[in-house]
């Protein structure tokens, strides 16, 4: 009778023991995954410049288009010291529960993507690329690729032009490239699957 209890004993403390193994693993699993799944970004080298794709402004950062513009390390390398300015510049732009008070004071009005599509204030507006790079010692001039999902669930991408300067070891909006964005783009894959791009009146010439 005693060794029956103490077995019973020892089986209630066995699954005491194999409950706790349980819960804290289960813990421990969940701090793990919620640590793996969050992005915290990556330093990416291109041509021997580095270039920092962290937080803030992940998203809009991981948008620059470096590869693909046979760009010299010199020019890679102002474009990596401009990329926090340019990244926080476009994450204003995109006015996601951002006051338009964070944009950059300039001489030059800053042109509101909003504004002009009249999106309200519970569409989300994304960036897809930042590209179509032109660099010189003071100033770098790029397109930035914006997206939304229209009326119709399809998505609708457009794109406006930008020119930044140099000034006091900082890069800051200085005016628009053109009097005009690019506006509405046609998008299509090409043979290689990338999605190309271009302003929809360029697109209706050909």
């Amino acid at each position: 009778m005693y060794q029956e209890q103490q077995v019973n004993r020892l089986h209630t403390y066995l699954k005491l023991f194999g409950s706790l193994v349980l819960v804290f693993g289960w813990l421990f699993f969940s701090g793990c995954a919620t640590d793996f799944f969050v992005d915290k970004g990556h330093v990416d080298g291109v041509s021997g410049i580095s270039f920092e794709i962290k937080p803030p402004y992940l998203n809009e950062k991981k948008a620059f288009n470096l590869r693909a513009e046979n760009l010299s390390p010199w020019q890679l390398q102002q474009i990596s010291d401009a990329m926090p300015f340019i990244a926080a510049f476009t994450n204003a732009q995109l006015g996601n529960a951002v006051s338009s008070a964070l944009l950059p004071t300039s001489e030059t009005k800053v042109r509101s993507i909003r504004n002009i599509l009249n999106l309200n204030s519970d569409t989300f507006l994304a960036v897809k690329t930042i590209q179509n790079w032109q660099i010189t010692a003071q100033h770098i001039q790029f397109n930035i690729d914006y997206f939304y999902t229209g009326q119709d669930g399809h998505f609708v991408f457009y794109r406006d032009n930008y020119i930044f300067k140099s000034n006091k070891q900082k890069w800051v909006f200085e005016k628009h490239a053109k009097t005009e964005p690019e506006g509405v783009l046609v998008c299509e894959k090409s043979p290689q699957g990338w999605r190309v791009c271009e302003p929809l009146h360029r697109a209706k010439d050909h």
